[in-house]
């Protein structure tokens, strides 16, 4: 294969370097139009594809994932525009978006194979996810994993004051990072997640994703579901 490569490539080198011009930019149009139309075509898309990726995280404002439920409650859902009144975030320059479609229980197998625990794994880890409800129980087993945000983290200050109480520990897997138990979720079983919208039985968590860049917008969502104040997005 190695040899018909090298052999093709000379006899067109060949063919050229005798060629004026004119007559190598015609040879070229007429032989290879369909190869250099597809390059060129694959090129825009893998561009596209780039870009997209690389401004995913400039797009939103808060990405919530509401996993494990049966009740309507993602985007344009009653507790996505409640919520967009309360922080305030003009949605034209960045989207809200609350994704009520995923279904996984880490405790069990931890997930393996499991279509909704891939996606929850690639958006943490590509910063894209800001913060994931669900069971307390199974919230702290998913904090095992390293990819819940470490409460007792410096950047986490604020949330630590307003709601240490409430938080939920795990000892992670990593044990250089830690051997002894890491908050790694807030209960909010006393939410209106519960008490109107009932989400969830037997209790709620959030847990922050470890990549997240928009604490700010979790802290509102925190504030709007505990029912403190009226809200004020950092953006508004």
């Amino acid at each position: 294969m190695y040899k018909r490569l090298r052999s093709f490539f000379k006899s067109e080198s060949d063919k050229l370097s005798k060629m004026t011009r004119k007559q190598k930019l015609g040879y070229i149009r007429d032989y290879y139009w369909l190869q250099i139309s597809l390059t060129v075509i694959f090129l825009v898309l893998i561009s596209f594809v780039v870009y997209r990726v690389r401004t995913t995280l400039s797009d939103h404002w808060f990405y919530l994932m509401l996993a494990n439920t049966q009740e309507e409650a993602g985007t344009n859902s009653p507790l996505w525009k409640g919520y967009v009144e309360y922080s305030g975030y003009d949605l034209s320059e960045k989207l809200i978006e609350f994704n009520d479609e995923s279904w996984f229980d880490y405790g069990k197998n931890k997930a393996a194979g499991n279509k909704y625990y891939e996606i929850f794994v690639g958006f943490t880890d590509a910063g894209i996810l800001d913060a994931v409800t669900m069971e307390p129980d199974n919230l702290t087993s998913l904090g095992e994993s390293g990819r819940l945000l470490d409460l007792n983290s410096e950047k986490c200050a604020r949330l630590r004051e307003k709601y240490g109480d409430r938080f939920l520990y795990a000892v992670p897997y990593d044990r250089e990072y830690s051997t002894d138990p890491v908050p790694v979720g807030i209960d909010i079983s006393d939410s209106i997640l519960i008490s109107k919208y009932h989400l969830y039985e037997g209790g709620c968590a959030i847990g922050i994703g470890a990549q997240s860049g928009h604490l700010e917008a979790v802290e509102l969502f925190l504030d709007y579901i505990l029912q403190k104040g009226s809200g004020s997005s950092p953006a508004a």
